[in-house]
């Protein structure tokens, strides 16, 4: 008779790595050979290693629902009941210490997310969790026993627990092409509708012409027309195409169904109108600084002749107001082969953010990006996927204790 693993993780990336970790630590760890990690790719951890410029930004000192986005209810929840996982000292447990940034972001302290991935890689070898990579899921089915998994080489994999942790439709690159989706509708699970999230943002091209790899610090606004929709305050890069930065990323998977969507940029936003006025009348007077300098000094020079650029009225006002609401009209986004994450997946109606076991099969369990929960630029992604991967692993474990 064929083996029957304990638990099967689809998808070897942030969650189903630390569920896998996990599954063998602690109370009712697991044995050797009674858990098997599923990747598509030829090796796990593929966007894990990319993150954070390679850096691997691993989770933040504030994770507030704030920053989190989904059902604020299951999010609530879910980060209460992980209230009692500590990431930075998880991870020092296992062999990777982290450093806390002054903006509050968490590193590796060799600042490589390659490093972290091997200590990884290094504890699955030493607790017996097998690794199929190169092995792509086709098809998931409930047995007698628990699950029979079809892969695409014509294997079957048998297990009493899975865990879906095979990410959204970002960055296919990496395998994450949102075929997983498809293994979940099979069990009655519902998908919401997706986005590109923490994606660059193309523009008209005439108001960034020129503009081509200057970075200002900016607080850019998101409307849709003249209705106010968001906003966010930080770095904005300008592109050949549009813009990108983390005030673009914060706001980008919001784009996605306006009809006249455009981002509103106010440059030096913590000087006041007033304040500019005030320099800029005086400015006036110096005959020595004619129109084409007349922000020179105060702004970035390229930022400044665009700013200007077929400008008639250079009055103090009109100068100050057009430094406080640059417009960029909106034309799309760069898609979901360029975004970090997607927004929107497995419709969390359909999970116990307690347990991240299914509420409409026993035995399944869902983390990571699979899931309608994304998060902003800062680490909160990574921690979803770390946090939802632990807790999904003591949940099954759970189950094996109580048999």
């Amino acid at each position: 008779m064929q083996k029957a693993y304990k638990a099967a993780i689809i998808g070897g990336g942030a969650s189903g790595l630390l569920c896998a970790v996990e599954l063998f630590r602690g109370a009712g760890a697991f044995s050797r050979g009674e858990a098997v990690v599923i990747e598509r790719n030829d090796r796990v951890g593929k966007k894990l290693v990319a993150t954070g410029n390679g850096q691997g930004n691993f989770t933040n000192a504030d994770l507030s629902s704030d920053y989190f986005h989904g059902d604020k209810g299951f999010i609530k929840a879910f980060l209460d009941g992980a209230k009692d996982i500590d990431i930075p000292e998880y991870f020092y447990g296992l062999g990777v210490p982290l450093r806390k940034e002054t903006d509050g972001k968490y590193y590796p302290l060799s600042k490589q997310a390659s490093s972290a991935l091997d200590i990884i890689r290094a504890f699955l070898s030493d607790r017996g969790c097998d690794i199929f990579s190169g092995s792509a899921v086709t098809r998931v089915t409930e047995s007698k026993d628990g699950f029979s998994l079809q892969l695409a080489d014509g294997k079957t994999v048998n297990a009493k627990t899975v865990v879906l942790a095979a990410g959204g439709c970002a960055a296919k690159q990496f395998g994450t092409d949102g075929s997983a989706y498809a293994l979940a509708e099979k069990f009655g699970h519902k998908v919401t509708a997706l986005y590109p999230s923490l994606v660059q943002v193309k523009t008209d091209l005439k108001a960034v012409r020129g503009l081509k790899g200057v970075k200002e610090r900016a607080k850019l606004s998101l409307y849709d027309g003249n209705r106010y929709i968001s906003s966010a305050c930080g770095d904005l890069l300008f592109t050949d195409y549009g813009v990108s930065g983390n005030t673009v990323f914060a706001l980008s998977s919001l784009v996605a169904g306006l009809d006249n969507p455009r981002f509103v940029a106010e440059f030096l936003p913590d000087v006041s109108e007033s304040y500019l006025l005030s320099l800029l009348s005086d400015r006036k007077t110096k005959k020595y600084i004619d129109n084409d300098n007349l922000l020179t000094g105060i702004i970035n020079k390229k930022v400044g002749q665009a700013l200007l650029r077929g400008v008639t009225d250079t009055s103090p006002k009109a100068v100050a107001e057009r430094i406080k609401n640059y417009s960029l009209i909106i034309t799309g986004t760069l898609g979901f082969d360029y975004a970090q994450t997607t927004k929107g997946g497995i419709d969390t109606n359909g999970v116990n953010p307690f347990s991240m076991q299914s509420k409409l099969v026993r035995n399944l369990f869902f983390t990571g990006e699979i899931l309608d929960v994304d998060g902003d630029c800062g680490g909160y992604n990574l921690s979803f996927a770390f946090l939802s991967g632990v807790i999904a692993a003591r949940s099954i474990k759970k189950l094996f204790c109580d048999f």
